[in-house]
């Protein structure tokens, strides 16, 4: 099963990220390298969140990235949540 995370960021995250873009960045490509994280990025305009999509048993995989991440750690991330997502095209 596919889980989209979604998050929502403060109003000057691309200023705000500076400091903690390195340490999220490799949190994320060891999900990705573990086969836990399917693709991720930000959005571009406005830029003011972002989506990244797992595959996993449940949405704990998401769950437990978020844990973890030093943007939601830091106060990078004002919000999050996470859904599943069914495939119907591709995958």
């Amino acid at each position: 099963m596919y889980y989209a995370l979604f998050y929502k960021t403060v109003d000057d995250y691309i200023t705000a990220r500076e400091k903690y873009r390195e340490e999220h960045l490799a949190h994320a490509n060891a999900s990705f390298e573990r086969g836990e994280m399917v693709m991720a990025g930000a959005y571009d305009d406005p830029p003011d969140g972002a989506l990244l999509l797992f595959k996993g048993e449940s949405k704990a995989v998401a769950e437990d990235f978020v844990k973890g991440d030093p943007y939601v750690k830091n106060g990078i991330v004002v919000r999050w949540w996470v859904r599943p997502w069914t495939v119907v095209i591709g995958g």
